[in-house]
């Protein structure tokens, strides 16, 4: 019987952090526009929740997406580069806030930026300092800290996609953390990640789990945004 060969971390070959920096820059997402659908499962302290998504963004511009349960408008949102607006459809409620909102209510990043790179699937930055680097767990490990705040990123080890980014508030004992799974490719060519799982733990943290699984995706296809909230019968909340 042919026996399984398990890897180790001799089966790639170690790479110069200069390499893989380059590697994870061509591999970037690059898109004026993208749409797509996504299925999230939601899970938290508090609340478990399953929806259907659809998104749209337009580079350094807006995104915007409505979420549906059994095929009805549940929340529609709306995140421009200083601002979220999100509507409650089921509850008759509105919110208008900074994107400070993401940090305080989720602990996730809230710059615009920030969201957007997520969303395209593209490596998030701690600063412009010059990780240093490792073979572990048969892939390549980047890592670099700054002011208590640890960033590690894990790429795969033969073609150095993103396989997982993570930063830890070593300070407040907390860490976001995001995975990136099922890599196909677009129409044009790029590669893009299908798959997604973002992770929000903490000692002093509403804990979340994310699961995101993406289809439809097109890129450079501009699309309609359309974003107005009620006159009537809809009460703004904080």
């Amino acid at each position: 019987k042919s026996k399984k060969v398990i890897p180790t971390d001799h089966d790639i070959s170690g790479k110069s952090t200069t390499f893989l920096l380059k590697a994870l820059g061509k591999n970037k997402i690059e898109a004026e526009w993208l749409t797509a659908k996504a299925k999230i499962n939601y899970k938290d302290d508090n609340e478990k929740i399953k929806f259907t998504s659809y998104i749209r963004m337009r580079k350094d511009s807006v995104i915007w997406f409505v979420a549906k349960k059994a095929g009805i408008e549940a929340v529609r949102a709306q995140i421009t580069t200083d601002s979220v607006y999100i509507i409650n459809r089921q509850a008759k409620e509105y919110v208008i806030r900074g994107l400070d909102f993401f940090e305080e209510k989720y602990n996730m990043p809230s710059s615009f930026e920030a969201i957007q790179t997520m969303l395209l699937g593209n490596v998030l930055y701690l600063s412009n300092l010059k990780p240093d680097s490792e073979i572990k767990n048969n892939q390549h490990h980047l890592y670099v800290e700054k002011d208590n705040v640890r960033a590690e990123y894990w790429l795969d080890g033969t073609n150095f996609q993103l396989n997982e980014m993570q930063f830890s508030d070593i300070r407040n004992d907390q860490t976001f953390r995001m995975t990136f799974e099922n890599y196909k490719e677009l129409e044009d060519e790029q590669i893009f990640s299908y798959f997604r799982n973002l992770n929000v733990t903490g000692k002093n943290t509403n804990n979340i789990d994310m699961d995101i699984k993406m289809s439809d995706v097109k890129i450079n296809e501009p699309k309609n945004i359309k974003f107005e909230i009620p006159k009537k019968r809809y009460k703004r909340v904080d």
